[in-house]
């Protein structure tokens, strides 16, 4: 499949291949080979002395001086004694907290330490209880998804942790977690690779330095950067956890300003947001804040996953977000704040994150890399000893190999963003409805209903005519104009239209200037499923609530769709695929079917593309290639 300015989608890539589920084949190309060696994820023994309550989904445990390692989704519950994990230090209460450990990323390790609020000899025991939050049936609409998380294994004691036989005994019930001593005992050994999260030196002493501070006038504010790859989001993570633990009930602030790979939003996205728990697991498991513990302050679509196209319009963001933070800081005097920056950290870049320290009121710098570039750490340096503050310098975390690139990353971030469902008992949930199946949220764009007031496409022009086939199946940014100093200048009181009737913010120079962030902000983002020329509605697929957009229109606020340069989601166009796909499978496997049920073949493929208006199969001879739809923006030229 390619990718070019509008979809490119080759019917042969998936007619004349089986089904791949990710499982047989490396992913991410840069690591195609798995770890020869076989790293110890847990130093627990599990004598049934140490194992209570064992039951269908929960099992508890004493641990002493171990650690445990586990796979997949838990409830963890901490009833005696602390432990660590992912930098919080949890103790005994009744607060139950929602663990996420899938194989795209290391695996956190529960750690058995000293209580600091407790007797030093109490025993420390734990309970885990299974989590079903719907995360692991996404797996039916897109492989990325499938072989994440634990096998589906059905085991009610530890018979087969201590013997390493993983054949489970069907009657059992299965959990949605599975302890590990090792990565032999995974039920996918000979699949994926399994690595333990290990903090290189200098990391703890630095995450207890800055999480125990004591407050001397302005709050912690630390800014993180590095080179990608390097561990910057996991040093976030891990530091908001630990202020969080050592603050108690107080709120942390997080100014998220890596489109490519944010921490509570789909890519695209640059945002303020105001923490108050600790979060344990990767962006595709908290890809919004609409849940407990999170609150969004204020959000801008950048509408790319790197800033290196318009870098002026990126530094008006993060300034207009840093200015509500200081904004926060009059109702919340203490509350510190932790920046979670790009990986660029050469040329352009570099002069970005030094301009950024030189602007933003900080505390600490933190570079995770010891091994430079040094013209980076030079400039880096020169920028903190200007402002006075204070640098440090970590190693980088070890590069794993990993089942997932960057970019497959982003897809699972933004499709999991897709398929949040209403939250339950304020915690998040997913459906695995595909995209087709959906139901849309119809909006006007013209009329006496108009909800749209304009559509914003950023970038060279584009000759209006093509504009709704640019929308078409494309995911677009939903801003809200607080004041109209939001707009380009010179902006006509009537906007123009298309011969769809279509506004759209007119370019200037051949080039659209996006939106003021002083006075716009971001609801979220949609996905454009289809435009009605005849009604003169967008059908849009989106977890933004209805009652969001229905406050815009009350309080008579412009809504501008803003179409940037994300990647196109060809993910939501084969999820129909997909669930055809796994639905087939299951039946075969239950034998639901019985003997008339044969399998998926590439035939049923042929036929599903058939039925698809957005694409085209036709019959070939033998030697005959298939041919592409393709779909043509029809760019302006500029006139000589």
């Amino acid at each position: 499949m390619k990718e070019s300015d509008g979809v490119d989608f080759d019917i042969e890539h998936i007619t004349n291949r089986p089904f791949d589920d990710g499982a047989n084949r490396p992913i991410n190309e840069e690591h195609p080979k798995l770890n020869a060696t076989v790293p110890q994820l847990s130093t627990f023994m599990p004598p049934n002395d140490h194992m209570d309550d064992q039951l269908e989904d929960a099992v508890t445990i004493r641990l002493d001086d171990s650690t445990l390692t586990l796979i997949g989704q838990y409830e963890l519950w901490v009833r005696q004694g602390a432990v660590s994990l992912l930098g919080a230090v949890l103790r005994p209460s009744s607060a139950v907290y929602r663990v996420f450990a899938p194989s795209t990323h290391s695996l956190p390790v529960i750690r058995s330490i000293r209580n600091p609020y407790g007797p030093a000899d109490q025993p420390i025991e734990v309970t885990i209880t299974s989590l079903r939050s719907g995360t692991r049936s996404l797996k039916q609409v897109s492989p990325m998804f499938d072989r994440i998380w634990n096998k589906a294994i059905e085991v009610s004691d530890m018979n087969v942790y201590e013997s390493g036989d993983m054949k489970p005994s069907l009657d059992l019930v299965k959990r949605t977690y599975s302890i590990l001593k090792s990565s032999s005992n995974d039920g996918y050994a000979s699949k994926r690779s399994l690595n333990p999260l290990e903090l290189p030196k200098g990391w703890q002493p630095l995450l207890t330095s800055l999480t125990t501070r004591k407050q001397e006038g302005a709050p912690t504010a630390a800014f993180v950067c590095g080179p990608k790859g390097s561990g910057k989001s996991t040093f976030v993570r891990m530091l908001i956890n630990g202020i969080n633990d050592t603050r108690g009930s107080r709120y942390i602030a997080l100014l998220d300003i890596d489109p490519g790979q944010p921490e509570f939003s789909p890519p695209g996205e640059v945002s303020l947001v105001q923490i108050s728990s600790c979060q344990f697991g990767p962006p595709f498991c908290h890809p919004s804040t609409s849940t407990h513990g999170l609150k969004l302050i204020r959000s801008h679509h950048i509408g790319a996953t790197s800033p290196q196209d318009d870098l002026q319009h990126y530094m008006r963001c993060v300034l207009d977000l840093f200015q509500h933070y200081k904004q926060l800081l009059v109702q919340h005097p203490s509350c510190p704040l932790v920046v979670n920056t790009i990986g660029w950290i050469q040329g352009s870049g570099l002069e970005l994150l030094s301009e950024l320290i030189n602007r933003l009121n900080l505390t600490d710098v933190v570079y995770t890399s010891t091994m430079g570039p040094s013209e980076a750490v030079d400039s880096i340096t020169q920028a903190t000893a200007k402002r006075n503050m204070r640098l440090h310098l970590l190693a980088s975390q070890p590069i794993e190999a990993t089942p997932r690139a960057a970019v497959d990353l982003r897809m699972m971030q933004t499709l999991s963003y897709f398929h949040l469902d209403e939250p339950e008992n304020g915690h998040f949930r997913w459906n695995a409805t595909p995209i087709d199946n959906m139901t849309t949220e119809r909006v006007h764009y013209s009329g006496p209903n108009q909800t749209i007031y304009a559509v914003q496409l950023l970038g060279p022009e584009l000759d209006p005519d093509f504009l709704g086939q640019v929308l078409e199946g494309c995911i677009v940014g939903l801003v809200v104009v607080e004041d109209d100093a939001a707009l380009p200048p010179d902006l006509p009181p009537s906007l123009p239209r298309t011969t769809e009737q279509i506004p759209y913010v007119p370019s200037t120079a051949h080039i659209t200037p996006p939106l003021c962030p002083v006075h716009s902000y971001t609801l979220g983002q949609a996905l454009v499923r289809s435009v009605n020329t005849t009604s003169h509605t967008f059908d849009l697929v989106m977890p933004i609530p209805h009652t969001t957009l229905a406050s815009v229109r009350i309080e008579q606020r412009k809504l501008i769709l803003v179409r940037g340069s994300l990647d196109t989601p060809t993910w939501a166009y084969k999820e129909d695929l997909y669930k055809q796909m796994w639905q087939c499978r299951e039946a075969v496997k239950e034998g639901l079917a019985g003997e008339a049920v044969k399998g998926w073949t590439k035939e049923d493929t042929k036929k599903w593309a058939e039925k698809r208006d957005w694409v085209t199969a036709e019959g070939r001879r033998k030697g005959e290639q298939v041919k592409r739809v393709r779909r043509d923006l029809g760019k302006k030229t500029k006139k000589p």
